[in-house]
């Protein structure tokens, strides 16, 4: 169905903004050709301004064809944006004129075709809210007033859900009564707002009614209106009435008016928030091919989406006429347009995307007011709540209009982009699944929004907010076997019940929580308890809160037993992210970017001896690390034929060799520790990762006693291995009960066989498919390498990227790209199959495979069969896909060298691709 909808300038400046870029070709360019883009839009204003000159200012236009609208239901619509010459200063100046305009605008849409005609800004206000047109057009209209109410409503309630306003607490001021926007919103906030104003700019009979109407109070002075309420909804229809310095502090603001309520172009202050309301955001199966949709975004006023939805609908009537608007027909346009797709929920302010700054500024300034931060109210307990008459996203009163949709995660990213988050949890929910339905956004706002913009489009960045054994339960319910586990500090799988039995008894026991200084029971039973297990000669223990500060607590010691500075480690190593870990970590990279590049620390060759007998002769070094397995390598081992002569050498020059086993060890690799059996003694062994049972941050140092005694052996030394919250009760309780299951249980034995049984499976795919290339690591701390990604594809890639700048401004992008193999196996896994796995950020050519211990052969023949499955299909795409680009180069569009889909054999199994 067609559609007209009717807008005006804003002002004179924005009169011929849409002449600039008529044809869409600088619109084309921009996101991909900045240089391009602006010799484009240059040639743009030169000709916008020419007709400009040549055109009459005294004419109704057609500025934009909107195409492409098809709802998330499949359903298709086409519409026309008509422009009359009149700015909204000069329609509320001349508002005969600009109703003949708007009747002419109006003939002209019903000639084309259209069945509807929406009436945008002023052109719905003048006439009596489309009355008037109503009885004289040869078309309906529609003031699209109904949406911009449902639309505007949705807005406040996403906001006040953001900052944790509850409105059935909050004084709420509608001001500009008795428009038929203020008035709906009014009738509608009074079954919700804890208190109501209604503020008119002059007083009325009908504002008296509206008034007693909803039992509201009754102002006309705005200023007043504004020092009694923080909630302000404002819809008049003249505009730049609310100075920003007349509002409380945590006020929000809904500015719902054309032109806007709130002056300014700007917030001002850091403890209000000024939103535009009543937009949305069209279905994102709709294509944004016109220059207004373009333009903003995809975002468009309410009162347009009522109108592409009318025409979705195929409804050619009068749906919002005059200032009485039906609160059911709100409700209604609000169920309709969201079944098509329209979204509201994401925040402007005046023009833009309010961004994650404003609100943080916001937060902390209400904070700081109120001398604390308050919990939401859901998360606090039964004794801290408070009684109140809240309604939790109630919109009408015999329909909700707000539910619990999805939410902007990462204002820098288009709504379209983000993972839906899951629907509002329910009353019986624990507090971690509560907490996840905005984590994501949360994390994007506070912590890392690359994670979100990384996984944003294809989903991949999960909120996971429940774990059992092997198993992981995403925000929306889905389950996953756990083939990441932590990055293998998971050996356990996730809340193992003889941990969390021992954390239960142990806080039952009111144990003490840290007690440096005195002697914690559980640290000393721990101590004895590793020191057991560990290899030959380790006989002291001591206790860190991470890996990377257990690692700094090696090197602490062996240049304090040492009396040397100097520190040895083999490139391409990993031993944690803190600076001191770094300096002894493979990747010059990062080092000089923190300019930790020391004097004292030097890498070495793997495998070289002769390198570092060099280094070790010189007698400047105190330890020499090393990985039994090195992580950043593609989990390359250390030979045991390097690991003895080291060990024989360091001995003979003084130097110690500290041994990480933070993620080898503990049954990780088949055995309790890797070095186990290699005649390999270490003088320091590193231990962290799976120690705290996935529960507790826990790490240790299990070193020789003559190495303590020379570093901490005296009173002027020993405070300096001290660590305030290593060694705490909890962490001890979770490491004892982690040790009892893995020794019970022989999971290294377990982890032997898994391991062997993937590593196999694997390999027979190598064999099968083209795709995978190699299996590296040792019992369950596996990578899978895969062939980079085909060249015809790779260089099509880049031909089709139009500023050919990404390999000058994304670091290692060839690698990267190179990586999409393993990229398409892991999402395969994630969404096809359920399964969880990870590419190394090392290695983007490298799956990691670290399931815990406890995984069992069943899960292990699942995750080989879905793998290679992903293999397969993966397989048979970039086959296909190759071979059209090379033939259509050659003109060879026809024949037999089309790959025909992959059939399975009797057995299940696909044959290999020729």
């Amino acid at each position: 169905m067609k559609f007209a909808f009717l807008v005006h300038p804003i002002t004179e400046e924005t009169r011929t903004l849409s002449d600039f870029d008529p044809t869409g070709e600088a619109r084309r360019s921009w996101g991909h050709d900045l240089r391009d883009y602006c010799v484009k839009m240059h040639r743009g204003v030169v000709d916008a301004e020419r007709r400009a000159e040549s055109r009459s200012s005294d004419e109704v236009r057609v500025i934009d064809e909107l195409t492409g609208l098809v709802s998330e239901q499949g359903v298709e619509a086409r519409g026309r944006l008509y422009e009359i010459p009149m700015d909204a200063f000069e329609i509320l100046k001349d508002t005969a004129k600009a109703m003949e305009y708007i009747e002419t605008a109006v003939d002209q849409a019903a000639c084309w075709g259209a069945r509807i005609a929406g009436l945008g800004s002023l052109t719905g206000i003048v006439g009596g809210q489309g009355v008037y047109l109503s009885e004289h057009a040869h078309i309906p209209v529609t003031t699209g007033d109904s949406l911009e109410v449902f639309g505007a409503l949705r807005n406040l309630d996403h906001i006040c859900e953001e900052v944790e306003i509850d409105l059935a607490e909050e004084t709420v001021a509608v001001v500009g009564v008795p428009s038929g926007i203020a008035s709906a919103a009014a009738r509608i906030l009074t079954h919700r707002a804890g208190r109501l104003i209604v503020v008119s700019q002059r007083p009325s009979s009908r504002v008296r009614k509206l008034a007693e109407e909803v039992g509201a109070e009754l102002s006309y002075d705005i200023a007043d209106a504004l020092s009694q309420a923080r909630v302000v909804f404002a819809a008049t229809s003249t505009g730049d009435c609310i100075d920003q310095k007349m509002l409380l502090p945590g006020s929000v603001v809904i500015d719902v008016a054309v032109p806007t309520d709130v002056r300014g172009d700007q917030m001002e202050r850091d403890d209000t928030l000024i939103l535009s309301g009543g937009l949305t955001r069209v279905p994102r199966t709709m294509a944004l091919d016109s220059n207004f949709l373009w333009f903003h975004h995809g975002m468009v006023p309410s009162c347009l989406a009522e109108t592409m939805t009318l025409a979705l609908e195929d409804r050619a009537e009068c749906f919002s006429l005059g200032r009485n608007l039906d609160e059911n027909a709100i409700q209604e346009i609000g169920r309709l347009a969201v079944e098509h797709g329209f979204d509201f929920n994401r925040m402007f302010s005046f023009g833009l995307p309010l961004e994650d700054a404003a609100l943080v500024r916001y937060r902390k300034a209400v904070a700081r007011g109120r001398g604390m931060i308050q919990r939401p109210k859901h998360l606090l307990s039964p004794s801290a709540q408070t009684t109140t008459n809240s309604i939790p996203n109630a919109g009408l009163p015999c329909e909700p209009i707000i539910s619990g949709e999805s939410m902007v995660m990462a204002e820098f990213i288009e709504p379209d982009t983000l993972p839906n988050t899951s629907p509002a949890p329910s009353p019986e929910a624990g507090q971690t699944e509560q907490l996840g339905h905005r984590a994501a956004k949360l994390h994007a706002r506070y912590v890392d929004p690359l994670l979100i913009a990384m996984g944003a489009k294809s989903n991949t960045t999960k909120t996971f907010v429940r774990g059992e054994g092997n198993y992981v339960w995403d925000s929306e319910g889905e389950q996953y076997l756990d083939f990441v586990a932590g990055n293998g500090s998971l050996n356990l799988g996730h809340n193992h019940p003889a941990v969390v039995t021992s954390l239960q008894q142990t806080l039952a026991d009111a144990a003490p929580g840290y007690t440096s200084g005195a002697v914690n029971p559980l640290a000393a039973a721990l101590a004895e308890r590793l020191v057991t297990l560990a290899p030959r000669g380790l006989e002291m223990a001591q206790f860190a809160n991470s890996g990377s500060e257990a690692v700094e607590a090696a090197l602490k010691l062996a240049i304090l037993a040492t009396g040397r500075a100097g520190l040895l480690h083999l490139e391409d190593s990993c031993h944690g992210k803190s600076l001191g870990a770094l300096m002894v970590s493979g990747t010059p990279d990062t080092r000089r970017r923190l300019g930790i590049e020391a004097s004292n620390c030097r890498s070495l060759i793997p495998e070289d001896l002769d390198d570092l007998k060099r280094r070790l002769s010189t007698r400047r070094y105190a330890a020499l690390i090393v990985e039994p397995i090195r992580l950043a390598a593609d989990l390359q081992a250390v030979s045991a034929e390097y690991l003895q002569a080291a060990s024989r050498l360091c001995r003979e020059h003084g130097t110690l060799l500290i041994v990480d086993e933070s993620q080898t060890g503990l049954g990780r690799t088949g055995k309790m520790f890797a070095v186990d059996g290699l005649d390999v003694e270490p003088d320091v062994l590193v231990l962290s990762k799976s120690l705290g049972g996935g529960l507790v941050p826990m790490g240790a140092v299990l070193c020789q006693r003559q190495s303590w005694t020379a570093a901490y052996g005296t009173v002027h030394t020993s405070p300096l291995a001290d660590s305030t919250l290593a060694g705490g009760s909890l962490a001890c309780a979770a490491a004892l009960a982690t040790l009892d299951v893995i020794e019970s249980q022989t999971l290294t034995a377990q982890a032997a066989q898994r391991g062997h049984e993937l590593v196999q499976g694997m390999q027979e795919i190598c064999h099968r498919r083209k795709l995978p290339l190699a299996v590296h690591g040792q019992g369950l701390l596996l990578g899978l390498e895969f062939n980079p990604l085909c060249p015809t594809i790779a260089a099509h890639w880049r031909e089709l990227e139009a500023t050919k700048l990404s390999p000058y401004l994304i670091p290692n992008v060839d690698a990267i790209l190179s990586g999409v193999n393993a990229l398409y196996a892991m999402q395969a896994l994630l969404d096809g199959h359920r399964i969880y796995t990870q590419v190394s950020k090392t290695s983007p050519r490298l799956l990691r495979i670290h399931p815990p211990l406890t995984i069992t052969r069943e899960e292990v023949s699942r995750f080989l069969a879905t793998l290679d499955e992903s293999c397969r299909e993966y397989e048979f795409a970039t086959q296909m896909a190759g071979e059209s680009i090379a033939k259509a180069g050659l003109g060879e569009h026809q024949g037999s060298s089309t790959p025909k889909p992959v059939k399975t054999e009797q057995n299940g199994q696909a044959p290999a691709m020729a």
